[in-house]
């Protein structure tokens, strides 16, 4: 009894949620489980419950939805207050929606409307996590209109989760210029809060970051620069930290910055959580190295890549790293055609099940990726009928959505496959905003020079003008830009003012005849 109460004194709470708080998950179970171990069956429920969630967070070591249900039934009895029961029946029906059975999840959330009322921080939770299971099931306007309702109701440190659900949203539509300029809002939320979680700043950081490597923002990129060696990274953040650093290095290889591009690369195989993360770091380095002709480096980063994937149980994953053997063989297809094969075949028997908590479930972005790879694959191996359908399914999703460079890249393959000159063009014209990167300007040449009147704009009438010219119109840059229209249209005003034109064709082609496009 003597040794119970000595550590209950020692047991600090407190502490424990602010270690939660902090992204130190590993510390934080590991003093629950600790401390449960010593005061069983007296262990608080609040512990308990803590100790439940930790076991619901994506992207973490700790993630086992499975493993919640099976902590929280034998815990369940023992709670003796209707918020303790709320609590756990919430919880429950959140590792069942992580599991993916809807109508499970929808009575547990049917028994914790039992027990809270309207306003209640559970109840707002509870609406949270029935919006996430509507877009989970791909129930788009009914998700958006929830997330919407509850964005007019929620306070504290659930704002960023459901500002978060409300750019996941847009993406499934392919509204990914609308998710960045909510990402945005939501970074500026949890830097603003003195009671935000880490997880929820690595978070929106890396998603930032993703549509920084996609779309032509200078203030996604920016924001993406800015927040990698400012979010307070922890271990148990290693797979945001790894995805972000991925990102960024790709941004700066698309600026031309290729000594940062490789640098921010090998920090994330250094940050990579697992084998099948680093395979996937080692083949974007053999891609790039490939693209600025380094030969005998991008075989050595292909081979290590092949080596590090032979010891990687690919079955058993259900992430985004499987991504890694789609590249394999669009590396090794040139060379090594049957090898390339041999990878497609490995990444379709692994199949498209994902964890739900990933965007990758039913995004079309993850089909344009399969797509583009697999067309490749199938240009080294002459079968050019085949190639033209798949690079085509990946133009019209990258060029539907605003991925330029990708959809630039994509109509040189197909230039190259059809000898069509209006894929060339339509490759230029996808990659203006990219002048010295690898696609536009081969290594060693000198990029074309900005126009001279772009040298007299300010950065935020640069910003604008790089999306003008990518045929943005005046809310879609404001969206990007997260300014209002009124904003933009005066900076549009100054540009025309500076470049001496009265319309966006006349900027176009004035632009364009600079740049010799």
């Amino acid at each position: 009894m003597k040794r119970a109460t000595r550590i209950s004194h020692a047991f600090d709470l407190g502490a424990v949620r602010e270690a939660y708080r902090l992204a130190r998950f590993s510390d934080a179970a590991g003093q629950l489980d600790a401390a449960e171990a010593e005061l069983r069956p007296s262990f608080p429920a609040d512990a308990a419950l803590l100790r439940a969630r930790i076991y619901l967070l994506p992207g973490t070591p700790m993630y086992d939805p499975a493993a919640a249900l099976g902590y929280l039934s034998e815990r369940v009895g023992r709670f003796s207050s209707k918020a303790a029961r709320a609590e756990a029946a919430l919880l429950e029906g959140a590792a069942l929606v992580r599991l993916n059975d809807q109508r499970a999840a929808a009575a547990s959330f049917k028994t914790v409307a039992t027990l809270v009322t309207r306003g209640d921080p559970l109840e707002l939770e509870l609406a949270y996590w029935r919006a996430l299971s509507l877009w989970i099931a791909r129930k788009l306007d009914a998700a958006e209109r929830a997330a919407l309702e509850l964005a007019e109701r929620v306070e504290g440190k659930l704002v960023p989760y459901v500002q978060v659900l409300r750019g996941f949203i847009a993406a499934s539509r392919g509204d990914v210029m609308t998710q960045g300029a909510i990402m945005l809002e939501a970074l500026r939320e949890v830097r603003g809060s003195q009671s935000a979680e880490t997880i929820m700043w690595a978070l929106i950081a890396s998603q930032i970051a993703f549509l920084a490597r996609d779309l032509p923002s200078t203030a996604l990129r920016d924001a993406a620069y800015a927040e990698i060696d400012a979010v307070p990274w922890t271990p148990d953040l290693d797979q945001f930290r790894f995805a972000m650093l991925q990102a960024i290095g790709w941004r700066y290889a698309l600026e031309g910055d290729y000594f940062n591009a490789f640098r921010r690369l090998k920090e994330s195989s250094a940050a990579a959580p697992s084998d099948a993360w680093r395979t996937l770091a080692l083949c974007d380095r053999a891609y790039l190295a490939t693209c600025l002709g380094e030969r005998r480096w991008a075989e050595q980063e292909l081979s290590d890549a092949r080596e590090l994937a032979a010891r990687v149980e690919w079955n058993a994953l259900d992430g985004e790293e499987r991504f890694a053997l789609s590249m394999l063989a669009e590396l090794c297809a040139p060379h090594d055609p049957a090898l390339a094969l041999s990878y497609v075949a490995r990444y379709k028997a692994v199949g498209k099940r994902y964890a739900l908590h990933l965007v990758a479930r039913g995004d079309r972005r993850v089909d344009a990726f399969e797509a583009y790879a697999f067309g490749i694959v199938q240009m080294a191996l002459g079968n050019r009928s085949e190639a033209a359908r798949l690079l085509r399914e990946a133009w019209n999703v990258y060029a539907a959505i605003g991925y330029d460079w990708q959809a630039g890249r994509t109509a040189r393959a197909l230039g190259d496959l059809t000898g069509d000159a209006i894929w060339r063009k339509r490759a230029a014209e996808k990659l203006v905003a990219y002048p010295r990167s690898w696609l536009v300007t081969p290594p060693g040449a000198t990029p074309q020079a900005d126009p001279p009147e772009a040298e007299k704009l300010t950065p935020a009438q640069r910003a604008v003008y790089d999306l003008l010219l990518q045929g943005l119109s005046t809310a879609e840059i404001a969206k990007v830009r997260a300014r209002s229209e009124f904003t933009v249209r005066n900076h549009i005003k100054a540009i025309f003012k500076t470049f001496n034109v009265n319309s966006r064709p006349a900027l176009l082609v004035r632009a364009g005849l600079r740049r010799g496009g």
